[in-house]
């Protein structure tokens, strides 16, 4: 790990970063077109100031604490080696899912044996003189040098293993649903990354920002939870981490991502709860790995004992009988106790006297009244779940009585005009204000406004067109800037 210099805040920036993170909760609530008020928001982000400020006045002890992300930053770099048992478990998934797509007897046998081929000497590049074998077998085109992972990608398409399907059980708790899926696709990919070691660098995060929260399954991810805030069973469960005492998320991003994290797609995520020498690491997706796992658990330990002015030394207990004791989950939490369910493991730091008890969670506050909800798919209470309020004028309307603009947030119907020339939708202040040639004022989008008035800012005879009013003549442009208007008023 490459740590990276923080420094102190001040109490200023500390207020004008409140600004900062009230923004950033309303571009989440706009991503998800999600309905909500000032003060629904207000609501959310006052009770976690006053939950949260125990992590963030330890947290901030640290050098690498980035004021303005609500988080400990670091560089992460991960080796990721070659792995011979992952290669024999998946290539044995590889021979029974060709059986169940159908492949039997010679065809069967001529698979396998161009498999063993070029899998025989767990590494990358296959030994030249394994080619002959998987060429006269396998039936397919291979040269020296061609990685293993290419050459059984075009084994399996030579066999049609690839195109096979079958339904599956997806999800879990409220999200699990049954989908047909490629069965191919999970499988070589975990063969192609057992054969090719890599250096992996990311950027590591621990964070108390509530977006973090809000967005600990974002839908940009690769993957996805039941917290997701566009589909999820449990979305609820975000706020109901972000409002409480103990909760911290730890996440990793590209790492050519430094700031904004709440918007850059996850590659990993899990939830810590910390309080006075008791640290508890949940589940962590997608995949619960052990090794990252271990690697991640041993670097939240490093931030907290450096945090403290202690040594770095814990005794971790992943028996669920022995360790539930130390948390209990807040009566009126929304979220999905991945923790009480096989995924927890505890960490008491050694020599620390007084453990602390973590209460895990907290109500979910509507978004649109502020006030305690219990709709764990849902982050706004019955009563404001069909109102939306406008961006433009403040107004609380139904939410049939007006759209949402990508990217920008809801509109009500008095605050949108379609575009003159494409028809669009847009709110009137993103507008263009022209002219047409019928010399009625309209309207066009920023998009229509280019391609229409494109032609006429490099045409040699601009400046004598305008002032003849030349539109109402000219075949390649049908509006004019509203500008000129003044000069024939």
């Amino acid at each position: 790990m490459e740590w990276e210099r923080g420094s102190a805040s001040t109490p200023i920036e500390r207020t004008e970063n409140m600004d900062h993170i009230t923004e950033a909760f309303y571009n989440v609530m706009y991503q998800y077109r999600l309905a909500f008020t000032p003060d629904g928001v207000q609501a959310n982000l006052e009770l976690w100031r006053q939950q949260k400020t125990p992590l963030l006045e330890l947290l901030r002890r640290h050098p690498n604490w980035r004021e303005e992300e609500s988080a400990v930053v670091f560089d992460l770099s991960e080796q990721r080696q070659l792995d011979r048992a992952c290669v024999d478990e998946t290539k044995f998934e590889m021979l029974a899912l060709a059986e169940e797509a159908g492949l039997t007897g010679e065809g069967l046998e001529e698979f396998r044996d161009a498999l063993d081929a070029a899998t025989a000497d767990y590494t990358t590049v296959p030994d030249e003189s394994r080619l002959p074998v998987i060429r006269n077998r396998g039936h397919i085109k291979c040269d020296a040098g061609m990685k293993a992972s290419r050459i059984i990608n075009r084994l399996c398409v030579k066999f049609g293993i690839d195109q096979y399907e079958t339904e599956r059980e997806l999800g879990h708790g409220d999200t699990l649903h049954t989908a047909r899926v490629k069965p191919y696709n999970a499988v070589f990919a975990r063969l192609a990354d057992a054969l090719n070691p890599v250096q992996i660098s990311k950027t590591g995060v621990l964070s108390v920002h509530p977006c973090d929260f809000l967005e600990m399954s974002a839908k940009k991810n690769a993957w996805h939870s039941c917290h997701c805030l566009a589909d999820g069973g449990w979305r609820a469960g975000c706020q109901s981490y972000m409002g409480d005492g103990v909760s911290m998320v730890f996440f990793t991003v590209d790492d050519g991502v430094k700031e904004q994290f709440y918007r850059a797609p996850r590659l990993t995520r899990q939830i810590f709860c910390y309080r006075d020498g008791v640290l508890l690491q949940s589940r962590l997706y997608p995949q619960n790995d052990d090794d990252v796992r271990k690697l991640y658990r041993s670097m939240v330990q490093s931030v907290i004992a450096r945090c403290l002015g202690l040594p770095n030394l814990w005794k971790t207990n992943t028996t669920l009988s022995e360790i539930r004791t130390y948390w209990t989950t807040a009566q009126g939490a929304l979220h999905y106790k991945d923790y009480e369910n096989g995924y927890a493991a505890l960490s008491l730091m050694k020599g620390y006297e007084g453990y602390g008890h973590l209460e895990i969670g907290s109500v979910s506050r509507c978004v649109g009244c502020g006030q305690a909800h219990e709709i764990r798919n849902s982050t706004r209470c019955g009563e404001c779940e069909e109102l939306c309020v406008c961006k433009a004028c403040g107004s609380l309307v139904s939410k049939d009585s007006g759209h949402y603009i990508d990217g920008d947030g809801f509109y009500c119907a008095e605050c949108m005009q379609p575009c003159s020339c494409c028809g669009k939708l847009l709110s009137r202040e993103v507008l263009r204000p022209v002219i047409d040639r019928c010399r009625r004022k309209s309207q066009l989008c920023p998009s229509c406004e280019e391609a229409e008035l494109a032609n006429c800012r490099t045409c040699s005879a601009c400046a004598v067109c305008n002032a003849l009013h030349g539109i109402l003549f000219c075949e390649r442009s049908r509006y004019i800037q509203i500008e000129l208007e003044e000069q024939y008023a």
